[in-house]
């Protein structure tokens, strides 16, 4: 499901800019994606989300699992290169939340 979802999110960037693509274009557009597109999934966050670092390169998406409230909500990075997504999130709140974790503020 995450790998579609910012496959999704570029072919729909990159169809706003073409003018009326064949149902050939798109698909080679989709196969150039999938082809040069690489998924990094982070799991275990060191520091706030606000001060997590991106790889750089234009090639990578990268989703950031949060784990805690602090870190703010789901959201995409400015240059669309991060998704960062809150998860584990239920009525009595966080994982780290429930296990009594505290966000010192320091990295």
């Amino acid at each position: 499901m995450f790998k579609l979802v910012p496959f999704l999110a570029i072919l729909l960037a990159a169809l706003a800019h073409a003018a009326d693509p064949t149902a050939e274009e798109v698909r080679q557009l989709q196969v150039k994606l999938m082809i040069e597109t690489q998924v990094v999934a982070v799991t275990e966050l060191k520091g706030p989300a606000s001060e997590y670092k991106s790889d750089g390169d234009p090639n990578t998406l990268e989703i950031v699992f949060l784990e805690r409230k602090q870190d703010g909500p789901s959201r995409v990075a400015d240059d669309g290169e991060v998704i960062f997504t809150l998860q584990g999130i239920t009525k009595r709140g966080t994982k780290a939340d429930r296990a009594g974790v505290q966000d010192s503020g320091a990295a």
